[in-house]
């Protein structure tokens, strides 16, 4: 879970395949290695059997895949590790590079979800030493600059675009019956009804439900927000959806305690409003010709820069 959450925290969409290529360090080495020794040559940089095993190993056990005998799975992980390649390479003759102190940066803005101790135990889990954490860590942080560079030059769609899909699609932004909602939800019935007299009397279903309420969103004054029909338990929908905005519900009984219900607002079904969805909208599009415009790029970069694969020592390879 740690690894998987530091890979995809700082991809962007349409590289979410590409954050299981992270070469290991050591894994990438320019030619210190005789000719016949590289598996993998992408531009300047070379890869052994070696050290490709390491790789592969890696990238297996990263995405829960077992060892990749199978010839179809391992030629896609190995071209996943050539798509890397190309990436820094591109990186390296365009100038784009990233400095310790972005590293650094970046290390402890994770860090920041874990005490030191938890952090040094993933890290052991994962056989990973610090070193080899930053590493890694900035080889991907490289990789995303690289191609957030590159994606620069993908426009954002005009509103008329947005429009015609939204018109052509327009069943997608059917809405459901919705309700924004606050409950208090206590352990026991007599708890409840006190605090329904509470209310009765004038008392503020926010306060109280800071106060009182079991639930995790008290902090919030017990306001859980929109939900639409077919979300919740049964027991709290029946009460739910026959309450009118404003109302306050009498003590209910679910399989999670009893609960005081206030309906803030009542959405009816139908058809969203292109102003609901416009951003929706325009992430998927946008995110859409990301994706078509970063395997574009890819393939050119494959017809310019010089790529060998030594088939032989390729398939004399033992994954364990």
């Amino acid at each position: 879970m740690f690894f998987n959450r530091f890979f995809t925290s700082f991809m962007p969409c349409c590289l979410v395949a590409l954050c299981l290529t992270y070469i290991p360090a050591g894994g990438c080495r320019q030619f210190e290695q005789t000719e016949n020794r590289a598996v993998i040559t992408v531009g300047s940089r070379s890869v052994t059997s070696e050290d490709l095993k390491k790789d592969i190993e890696f990238i297996s056990a990263l995405s829960h895949i077992p060892a990749p005998k199978d010839k179809q799975v391992r030629e896609q992980i190995v071209e996943q590790i050539i798509n890397h390649y190309l990436i820094l390479e591109y990186g390296r003759e365009n100038g784009i590079s990233i400095t310790e102190y972005d590293i650094q940066s970046s290390l402890n803005n994770l860090k920041r979800d874990y005490t030191e101790e938890s952090f040094q135990d993933a890290l052991l889990r994962g056989y990973v030493d610090m070193e080899q954490w930053k590493s890694r860590l900035g080889e991907q942080m490289l990789v995303n600059k690289i191609v957030n560079s590159v994606m620069d030059n993908v426009p954002s769609p005009s509103y008329q675009v947005i429009k015609e899909y939204f018109e052509s699609n327009i069943d997608q932004f059917k809405s459901p019956r919705m309700v924004e909602f606050r409950q208090i939800v206590t352990m026991t019935k007599e708890e409840a009804e006190d605090i329904l007299k509470q209310l009765q009397s004038g008392g503020v279903m926010g306060n109280l439900a800071s106060e009182y309420s079991i639930a995790p969103e008290a902090e919030k004054g017990g306001k859980v927000g929109w939900v639409a029909l077919g979300d919740l338990d049964e027991s709290m929908e029946k009460i739910l959806f026959s309450l009118p905005a404003g109302k306050i519900s009498p003590v209910t009984r679910t399989p999670y305690g009893y609960h005081i219900f206030e309906v803030l607002s009542v959405r009816e079904k139908g058809i969203k409003d292109l102003p609901e969805v416009i951003r929706e909208i325009e992430s998927k599009l946008v995110n859409e010709k990301r994706e078509e415009y970063f395997q574009n790029w890819i393939k050119e970069l494959k017809t310019q820069m010089k790529i060998e694969i030594n088939r032989d020592m390729l398939n004399q390879l033992e994954i364990y």
